[in-house]
């Protein structure tokens, strides 16, 4: 593997790891700070269901915490292959970024126009989720050009024996000269042939070279 893409790859699973503790650690934390009131997603959720949301998302950061573990581990330690892996994992990133913006959407239609604030776990969540979308892009862009591992001792000379030799089979060339043929009915002639065996005409010397012709 190219150092370049050993170190995107490595660089795009630290962001997803990152993004994703920060995401399931935003769920204990508070979203919205009015006054001495510090409300987390239980609090909002009784105000409303839909802030359902805070705890999809943080529920999808666990997630891709453990899917960007094992793509780690599948690049870095067993050379197991990610197949679609980093896909699934930029697909789940892109609906966890969704929910993040829905729950910012909920809380300012209910908040707007007072003096509440965003709190510590609004701010953790739209960096996990930036962190997350970054990380898990690279890592699909990257993991596409990852190259098989070459294979080595007896595997390798297994391989190099079953293939072919590399050689052609020899074929003669046709010949690029026709026979002659008869004058009278069209018959292929034999160079010591006086007369031809289909249709008994005389063949002269001038005229078998005529028929080469």
């Amino acid at each position: 593997m190219p150092q370049v893409q050993h170190d995107a790859i490595l660089a795009g699973g630290i962001f997803t790891v990152i993004g994703g503790v920060l995401m399931f650690l935003s769920m204990i934390l508070p979203w919205v700070v009015d006054g001495t009131d510090r409300l987390d997603f239980l609090d909002l959720l009784d105000h409303d269901v839909a802030y359902l949301a805070l705890p999809a998302s943080s529920a999808i950061g666990a997630v891709l915490l453990g899917l960007a573990s094992l793509v780690m581990v599948r690049v870095f330690v067993t050379p197991a292959p990610l197949n679609r892996l980093p896909l699934v994992q930029a697909l789940i990133s892109m609906a966890g970024a969704l929910l993040v913006i829905t729950a910012f959407l909920l809380v300012r239609r209910d908040y707007q126009g007072t003096d509440a604030l965003y709190g510590a776990g609004a701010f953790t969540d739209v960096v996990g989720a930036i962190l997350l979308m970054a990380g898990s892009m690279l890592t699909h862009l990257m993991s596409g050009h990852r190259r098989k591992p070459a294979a080595t001792g007896f595997k390798a000379l297994a391989e190099r024996s079953a293939q072919p030799a590399g050689r052609k089979e020899w074929k003669p060339p046709e010949s690029s000269v026709k026979p002659p043929t008869c004058p009278s009915c069209g018959e292929e002639l034999r160079p010591n042939w006086k007369a031809c065996p289909n249709c008994g005409y005389a063949l002269l010397s001038d005229e078998r070279e005529r028929g080469r012709l």
